[in-house]
């Protein structure tokens, strides 16, 4: 607390332990908190605008993509795309932005053009910016780490999508 030692505190109210209370709150990295404030209708509204935008334009690609950059591109508050994004997919925003470059690199790993990309390679390709990301993303996702999840489905291609949890 800052005091202006020129200021006389005469005339302020002094408060007793008595008058205060403690208030525990249920809310936890793992316990997001829910969009109260949006409609229904505004909810959908935003997450086919989400979806419409963010996906169509492939925004997770970029290296250095961060909420304000999606907010920019969909016209919707950064406050209301975290709570979207927390409520309806349960992850906070890197990790929704990790796990689409993961769901791009499953669409692609078996494309002719990344045949001869190297792992390191494909994790670029994707929109990851270093291997360490690229990494934790893949084994937070996928309970694999990239080289084991890239030998699952090279040896599998039929069981591209059967790896990633939520």
């Amino acid at each position: 607390m800052f005091y202006d030692l020129d200021v006389s505190f005469e005339n302020y109210p002094v408060i007793n332990d008595d008058d205060c209370q403690i208030v525990k709150t249920d809310e936890s990295k793992n316990n997001l908190p829910s969009v109260k404030e949006l409609t229904q209708e505004k909810k959908q509204e935003y997450l086919i605008k989400l979806n419409t935008v963010f996906l169509g334009k492939k925004l997770f690609l970029k290296k250095d993509f961060v909420i304000r950059d999606l907010s920019d591109e969909t016209g919707i508050s950064v406050h209301n795309l975290s709570n979207l994004i927390n409520s309806e997919f349960n992850l906070h925003f890197q990790d929704f932005v990790n796990l689409k470059r993961i769901e791009y690199f499953n669409e692609k790993i078996n494309d002719p053009e990344w045949k001869d990309l190297s792992l390191e390679g494909m994790a670029w390709g994707s929109g990851f910016k270093s291997r360490t990301t690229c990494f934790r993303a893949f084994v937070k996702h996928t309970g694999k780490s990239p080289s084991e999840y890239f030998k699952v489905i090279r040896d599998n291609p039929d069981k591209t999508n059967y790896i990633i949890q939520n």
